[in-house]
């Protein structure tokens, strides 16, 4: 998951700045921060309890984050937005299944 993450990523990027480096994200800026937000960020945190106990994130928000907001269900929202603006949702597997998920509540599947 985090390799198609980070290539949908790459791919978003380049969309908006042809001239964008690919190394740029295999610096602590872009493949850094991604392991460290999928491995134990609040997004991460939330998301898991999300699946696990059908608990809204809102309520998860502020059950588990004493105050602190969640990033990645806005940034999923525009994403899919900028993504579907342009007809190119399909092009972007796991960006259009977390707004899936997330937003429109489509299920997910998780192993035992």
């Amino acid at each position: 998951i985090i390799r198609i993450g980070m290539k949908e990523m790459m791919m978003f990027s380049k969309m908006f700045n042809a001239s964008s480096k690919e190394s740029t994200f295999f610096e602590s800026c872009g493949v850094a921060d991604l392991i460290t937000t999928c491995y134990g960020g609040r997004n991460r945190k939330v998301s898991e309890a999300f699946v696990k106990t059908g608990k809204t994130l809102e309520v998860l928000e502020a059950e588990l984050l004493g105050g602190q907001k969640l990033q990645g269900p806005m940034t999923a929202k525009e994403v899919h937005h900028v993504l579907q603006s342009k007809g190119i949702t399909d092009s972007y597997p796991l960006f259009r299944s977390v707004y899936e998920i997330l937003l429109r509540g489509a299920a997910s599947q998780i192993p035992p």
